[in-house]
């Protein structure tokens, strides 16, 4: 049986020029920056998903505490859209807590303007300090662009991801595929 090829910097730079997710010249630039780094092999799961962020083709949901998720919301929505490529703008951001008296309290409602078009997300995370990851996953693909085959899922990083950043991924459906059979990244069903 053949051994199958370590997963690195590089060969997840190959695979995404290969989908065409990326250029060459932005594979070349990422291997240059990690270096040495860019050779040695990454874990199975989340360590090779969260590679994706430094190709510029996923944002990372942060699991862990943000401090003021009602404002972190706002620069994640920001981080996704810039993926788009200028295809989906996010404006006139604002949270409505659900206590606004509370400055620890998570609960509310976050709204914004994608493309000029009013969106509104219930948020249900009992602190401010953490992102609700399911309402973060949905307002991240809400703003899959239109007239595009590209669109926002989540990576699939399996049952054991309790302090794991979600990783939201921007492809089409045979990138996705791809990605699936080359790197072993699966996705979840949109939210």
């Amino acid at each position: 049986m053949a051994k199958s090829q370590p997963i690195t910097y590089a060969r997840v730079a190959e695979v995404l020029t290969e989908l065409g997710l990326i250029t060459s010249e932005t594979a070349q630039g990422v291997i240059d920056q990690f270096g040495d780094l860019a050779y040695g092999e990454l874990e199975p799961g989340h360590e090779i998903a969260g590679s994706l962020e430094d190709f510029g083709v996923a944002v990372s949901i942060h699991a862990e505490d943000v401090d003021f998720a009602d404002q972190h919301y706002e620069w994640l929505l920001g981080e996704a859209a810039a993926l788009t490529g200028g295809k989906v703008t996010v404006d006139n951001y604002r949270f409505e807590k659900a206590d606004p008296d509370d400055e620890d309290a998570g609960r509310g409602t976050m709204y914004f303007e994608r493309n000029g078009k009013a969106l509104s997300f219930s948020i249900e995370q009992e602190s401010n300090d953490y992102l609700d990851m399911g309402a973060a996953q949905a307002a991240i693909e809400a703003l899959s662009p239109d007239d595009d085959p590209r669109s926002f899922r989540c990576v699939d990083s399996g049952p054991y991801t309790l302090g794991h950043d979600d990783v939201m991924v921007l492809a089409t459906a045979e990138q996705r595929e791809g990605l699936t059979r080359h790197l072993g990244i699966t996705f979840r069903e949109p939210w």
